[in-house]
């Protein structure tokens, strides 16, 4: 497995393609890429059956941060949770289902809490998804976006999002693993706002962001006006 760290602060982590298209995998990485960042790939398996792990560089993640991952699951035939990612920082890790078998997207800190995200949009992606984690350090907030929607948000949390050598998929003793494909980590080290995560989920789906769809909306029914 080749790591190397960005400068800038961003981490990508690109794994063979499974059922995703292709073609989307490649506008995400050339959205990143498009950026203003320095694109890194890492080759590694990116199937996980509850019993492995893929080690993963987060880079120095310190406060405000963006977590992006393309992935998609099965809640059901792994445990009573399911790690998404964990860093040097262990106490800390990002869920793909929360304890205990919720079913539900989640993060915790060991000894403090399991935070849960609730509504039915931030359950654990069985499908092939865009699932953004982004933490705002001074408020405690985490906010889940689901293929570049605002899905999800719970304030007043301690927490630190994974940072330096870590893995995806399980905790280090191999005990709380997810069953899925993880195709793709890209982690930043400050915040972004939802335009942005947006338009990298955009990307990957080949969906217009809805701001998009407006303007393409008004330009036809500019051009119908035209022609009558």
């Amino acid at each position: 497995m080749k790591n190397t760290r960005f400068a800038t602060g961003l981490s990508v982590l690109v794994l063979a393609t499974s059922s995703l298209q292709g073609a989307g995998l490649l506008d995400y990485d050339a959205s990143i890429a498009g950026s203003g960042f320095v694109s890194r790939t890492t080759a590694a398996s990116t199937i996980l059956d509850g019993s492995n792990s893929v080690a993963f560089d987060f880079g120095a993640i310190s406060g405000d941060a963006i977590f992006e991952f393309i992935l998609s699951g099965d809640p059901a035939a792994g445990g009573r949770d399911g790690f998404l990612a964990v860093g040097e920082n262990a106490g800390n890790s990002l869920r793909y289902e929360q304890w205990d078998d919720t079913g539900q997207l989640g993060f915790t800190t060991a000894g403090v809490a399991d935070n849960t995200f609730t509504t039915p949009g931030a359950a654990s992606p069985t499908a092939d998804t865009h699932l953004t984690y982004r933490w705002t350090d001074a408020t405690g907030t985490m906010d889940v976006l689901i293929n570049g929607v605002p899905t999800d948000s719970i304030a007043g949390a301690v927490f630190a999002m994974p940072t330096g050598l870590g893995s995806l998929g399980n905790n280090a003793g191999l005990t709380e693993g997810m069953v899925g494909t993880i195709s793709r980590v890209t982690t930043f080290d400050s915040a972004l706002g939802d335009g942005v995560i947006a338009s990298h989920s955009a990307a990957w789906t080949g969906v217009p962001e809805p701001s998009s769809i407006t303007l393409a909306g008004l330009a036809g029914l500019a051009l119908l006006r035209r022609r009558r």
